[in-house]
């Protein structure tokens, strides 16, 4: 009998590499707006407290960028297997049930995203026909909508990608 092995750190296949790098380039540009969002929020605060002028509309644009910017972080986090588990009841379950709920969980996870999609979508196109816009800047809210489409689109595969992997794993 083989030993079931545990998943490596990245992905080995030429699908996973692929998904891998994909959801680099997303965190990566997550990281950088939220940095931006960082440095935008300090010069206010400073701006406020040093001449009475604060960036206007700030936290518009940290509202927007922090759910674009936590969004795209989502898919790298499942590919490197970064969810929070709490395994008080298969902490002492045998390995293949281990990994069977991995792959369980990990097809709930894109199931849910692509339904997150899919809505986000049919969401932005009401914003985008109605002609929605924030209040002090009136910056369209439809923008932030493609960055998390895309992002729960990616988490999406990347949940199937995940969930297969475990399924091949249990028959090793």
């Amino acid at each position: 009998m083989t030993e079931i092995s545990t998943p490596p750190a990245r992905p080995a296949d030429a699908v996973g590499k692929a998904l891998f790098r994909i959801a680099l380039g997303f965190v990566i540009t997550g990281g950088v707006l939220m940095g931006g969002l960082v440095v935008m929020v300090v010069v206010s605060i400073a701006g406020r407290a040093l001449f009475g002028a604060p960036v206007y509309g700030d936290f518009e644009m940290v509202a927007m960028g922090t759910a674009v910017s936590v969004t795209l972080f989502l898919p790298y986090c499942h590919l490197n297997r970064g969810n929070v588990i709490v395994d008080l009841f298969l902490a002492r379950a045998p390995l293949k049930i281990k990994i069977g709920c991995d792959a369980a969980g990990a097809l709930l996870l894109s199931g849910l995203a692509a339904v997150l999609a899919w809505r986000s979508t049919l969401g932005a196109a009401d914003l985008f026909a109605y002609n929605e816009v924030t209040m002090i800047l009136a910056i369209p809210i439809w923008w932030a909508f493609p960055f998390i489409v895309a992002a729960l689109t990616l988490l999406a595969v990347c949940g199937m990608y995940s969930a297969a992997c475990d399924v091949s794993r249990l028959f090793r």
